[in-house]
């Protein structure tokens, strides 16, 4: 455990929204930390994407043909079983 310094109004906000939410201030900053690291890998896949695209056009229309190869077909039943939380 730490301590934080933030402004008062930060303060009083988030302990506005947790409570609203049932939870704690840790756990709401804890989520949102999470949320918030996510966010950026997302942002930096998406931008590889975009520079692949720009920097090798036929290397990622070579990706876009064996992603669809791939990913064609009725989907894979094994893997629906052993990923239950990804099949929502």
């Amino acid at each position: 455990m730490t301590t934080i310094k933030v402004e008062r109004a930060v303060r009083d906000r988030l302990a506005c929204v947790a409570r609203a939410r049932g939870t704690t201030m840790g756990a709401l900053l804890e989520a949102e930390s999470q949320r918030l690291v996510a966010e950026d890998r997302w942002a930096e896949i998406d931008a590889a994407y975009e520079r692949i695209q720009r920097v090798d056009p036929v290397g990622w229309q070579e990706y876009l043909v064996e992603l669809a190869a791939v990913t064609a077909g009725e989907p894979d039943a094994d893997a629906a079983e052993e990923w239950p939380e990804y099949n929502q």
